[in-house]
């Protein structure tokens, strides 16, 4: 049933035992129901945060059987077994890197025809290049401020000091998000009073980036007394510990020219060639920031923020004031380093000692406290899925009757292109945009099979690693290169791979980033030869390039 019938449905989430949220709330299915005449289904849930019987008072009928939908909603992904053929499924996959432990719901959704519409795919205009138009990340930074100051109490005590912060607990544990921020106002008048133990004065939180999750956890922040400063002001602000200071850092302070110029810093700059940037994170800020909020979306085109090495060399040396780091964005292995794990909502917070490189549950013990949660926004349910149908629900009617019986690109015709755009399957296929996803699950296949692994092909001589960066799979280039490697009898391995679809039609942007080990056994002499050959391949390549991630081989 793709052709819509204005009928719609929504699912019991299942993915974890915390996802209490739900795409549409109450208010938003009477809207749909009441102004645009839908008929919407919803499966029950004991655990969801608005009771079933909230949704049949707004007009919803409640039934485990979706199958009358032609439309059906979710927040996170559905059960293979769970989901119906020939229908429109809108949730967030988590498929468009070709995550491996998705490309079964990948396939079931190929296989049943499935039209599937991806809320990170959906975009101004529906190009890719573009800002997210539905989305949570506002309460994961709120979420995970409360959060954070709950940890910044407990880390306290573990090291022999009483702290305000005790008084805090996590998000989920208020009836709502105005009872955690009046929590947080208690505690600032604690502060206020009493201040925060001397020797952590001045108090410091960094939160990097200034977008939605950032402004999130900065509206959590200012309900404590405060003073904003500029990332320059760090280094001198006065020991006052009656107050918090805040401090929001973005990329001109992330990073600096490897070549000075004395040009002002250029953002777009900076997105468009990466290579020409130096890290400078761990020299200008965190040696004057007490706890790191981190909220930023990093790939591997860019310099990290903070690397597990000059973590070590700022704990070694005595230049750091860190006790805690609360990253927001959970990116794991990502622009931090050292978060290599995540953490659970009932368990938050574990330590990393960055001398030892070792991590250890709970927050007793040597080493700074991190916070890793992945799935935030659900400790606040309720405000969350508002926010989030606030969002979705103005393009609900157009997609409860679109056609997905018509051809992909006709499809257009009947729906927004903020939809038309977030379509990965359609008819059995991936849609053009998201065609890449095929040749990526084939490289990283190839890269299993590889009979090395990363560490013992960086001892050989003839090894080094080359960074893609643009267009990579809609023009076959990665395949080009890595069929280069092996005629010429070398072996390869994909280190790491950040894809976002690449519309033909947004030629100057560079989304598509691949890293890859080279080793030739004939030594450096031949490995030589094999660059310069993937760098003609990337010459001819339209908006693609070639950059070193380690040394050449004639510098090292």
């Amino acid at each position: 049933m793709l052709r819509g019938n204005k009928c719609i449905g929504i699912v019991k989430e299942i993915y974890s035992k915390w996802e209490r949220r739900c795409p549409l709330t109450p208010s938003h299915v009477q809207q749909l129901v009441s102004q645009h005449g839908l008929r919407v289904l919803v499966q029950p849930s004991k655990k969801r945060v608005f009771a079933d019987a909230e949704f049949e008072a707004a007009g919803a009928i409640v039934t485990e059987d979706l199958s009358d939908a032609s439309v059906i909603f979710g927040v996170k992904q559905v059960p293979v077994g769970d989901l119906l053929d020939e229908r429109t499924y809108v949730f967030f996959s988590h498929t468009i890197k070709a995550q491996p432990e998705n490309m079964e719901l990948l396939d079931t959704l190929l296989d049943k025809k499935i039209r599937l519409i991806d809320y990170e795919c959906i975009t101004a205009g529906g190009k890719r290049s573009a800002p997210r138009l539905v989305a949570f990340g506002e309460y994961a930074g709120k979420a995970g401020m409360i959060d954070t100051f709950r940890g910044m109490g407990e880390r306290l005590l573990a090291r022999g000091y009483h702290s305000p912060f005790l008084s805090i607990g996590s998000s989920y544990m208020y009836e709502d998000y105005r009872a955690g921020c009046q929590a947080v106002e208690a505690m600032g008048a604690q502060i206020s009073k009493h201040g925060v133990p001397a020797d952590f004065a001045p108090m410091t939180f960094v939160f990097t980036g200034n977008g939605n999750v950032s402004r999130g956890a900065q509206e959590v922040f200012k309900h404590a007394p405060h003073e904003m400063i500029s990332p320059s002001e760090l280094g001198s602000v006065d020991r006052d510990p009656y107050k918090l200071y805040g401090c929001v850092v973005e990329e001109e302070f992330m990073v600096k020219p490897k070549v000075e110029t004395g040009e002002p810093f250029v953002r777009s700059d900076y997105y468009q060639h990466p290579e020409k940037y130096a890290p400078q994170f761990h020299e200008a800020i965190a040696p004057h920031m007490s706890m790191l909020v981190n909220c930023t979306y990093w790939d591997n085109r860019y310099p990290r923020l903070l690397t597990i090495e000059q973590l070590r060399e700022l704990e070694t040396t005595d230049r750091s004031r860190l006790i805690g780091v609360a990253d927001i964005s959970c990116d794991i292995g990502g622009s931090l380093e050292f978060l290599t794990r995540d953490s659970s909502i009932e368990d938050p917070f574990f330590l990393y000692d960055p001398v030892t490189g070792k991590t250890s549950d709970g927050v007793d013990g040597p080493g700074i406290f991190m916070l890793g949660v992945d799935i935030l926004p659900s400790e606040l349910p309720r405000e969350a899925s508002h926010h989030f149908g606030q969002l979705l629900t103005p393009f609900v009617p157009a997609l409860a009757t679109s056609d997905g019986q018509l051809g992909f690109s006709e499809q257009a015709e009947t729906m927004p292109p903020e939809m038309h755009g977030a379509i990965i399957t359609s008819h059995g296929e991936l849609t053009p945009a998201y065609s890449y996803i095929a040749k990526m699950r084939e490289e990283q296949e190839r890269a299993q099979a590889q009979p090395l692994s990363s560490e013992e092909l960086l001892s050989l001589e003839g090894s080094t690693v080359v960074q893609l960066n643009g267009h990579l799979y809609d023009t076959g280039l990665i395949n080009q290169v890595l069929n280069l490697i092996e005629n010429r009898g070398g072996r390869f391995s994909i280190v790491s791979q950040d894809v976002q679809a690449n519309l033909m039609d947004d030629k100057e942007q560079v989304t598509s980033a691949a890293m890859i080990q080279i080793t030739v056994d004939q030594g450096r002499t031949e490995l030589e030869h094999l660059i310069a050959g993937i760098s003609a391949l990337a010459r001819n390549t339209p908006y693609a390039c070639l950059l070193y991630t380690s040394p050449s081989p004639r510098d090292s």
